[in-house]
């Protein structure tokens, strides 16, 4: 008798292995000048698992995203990362941060290098590639996000979904156990993020684990397994997509959704 398939909004028929917890936030705290920007924060993010963080500007999207990769040490709690404690001062942290890909809303591109110097550049300087192997490297992961064509071109010859879409190569070539996308289509006018969230579906359809903080409600509908609320630094509601967008618990979650599906 096969498998029960259980009903998901969404990637139906994609199968995932839900049984590791790759990356996961333990009663996360950040406070800057005595300003608290994340209050116990709890999350997890299982293999091949989908999960989108929204909420309104200033809500600790991007906080807690930049605690995760360690690029910001939270003040109070635990990260971990396949169950090694990233917070703990034994750890290797840039060793383990080679590990998560990150997916900035600025897109932060060198400038003087062409797109497959970008791509290749921390699998030649991190990793310790030898140039032809990183370039090959590279120019498999841009061959992911359909930029292969543009591997010889300059930043300033691309559009900007196309610059964010070098930016996701970056991060898939370095073969991270986790991506994590901040925002990344809040800089692009609105006909160029059609082409990076086809990019990130595209993704999400061959099981790769993201956590995504994003306001692009359509996409999340299509793609998440689970939807996290965030407002004034807190978790005030999870559940899945048909959970949002048929009854959320909260008031809050409500209004901040009506107003979203209302505005885009």
């Amino acid at each position: 008798m096969g498998k029960q398939k259980e009903e998901k909004v969404g990637y139906i028929e994609r199968e995932k292995k839900m049984a590791d917890v790759v990356i996961e936030a333990k009663n996360v705290w950040m406070e800057y000048n005595d300003v608290i920007a994340l209050e116990d924060v709890s999350l997890q993010v299982k293999e091949g698992e989908i999960k989108v963080l929204f909420g309104p500007s200033g809500s600790g999207k991007s906080t807690i995203l930049r605690c995760l990769a360690m690029l910001t040490k939270p003040t109070k709690g635990k990260v971990f990362l396949r169950g090694e404690e990233l917070t703990s001062p034994d750890v290797n942290i840039d060793k383990a941060r080679v590990k998560i890909g990150f997916v900035f809303q600025d897109i932060l591109l060198f400038h003087h290098l062409r797109a497959s110097g970008n791509v290749a550049l921390g699998l030649r300087h991190v990793l310790g590639l030898p140039k032809k192997e990183a370039k090959e490297k590279a120019m498999k992961a841009l061959r992911e996000v359909r930029m292969e064509k543009w591997a010889d071109h300059y930043p300033a010859e691309l559009s900007g979904g196309q610059q964010q879409r070098v930016g996701i190569a970056r991060a898939l070539a370095m073969e991270p156990e986790i991506i994590l996308f901040d925002e990344p289509t809040s800089s692009l006018d609105p006909e160029l993020k059609g082409e990076v969230l086809d990019t990130m579906k595209q993704l999400a359809k061959k099981g790769r684990t993201m956590l995504i903080a994003t306001h692009e409600m359509h996409f999340s509908r299509e793609v998440a397994d689970e939807m996290i609320f965030l407002d004034e630094g807190r978790i005030i509601e999870q559940g899945t997509p048909k959970h949002f967008f048929t009854n959320p618990s909260t008031d809050r979650a409500r209004r901040f959704l009506a107003r979203l599906i209302r505005e885009g």
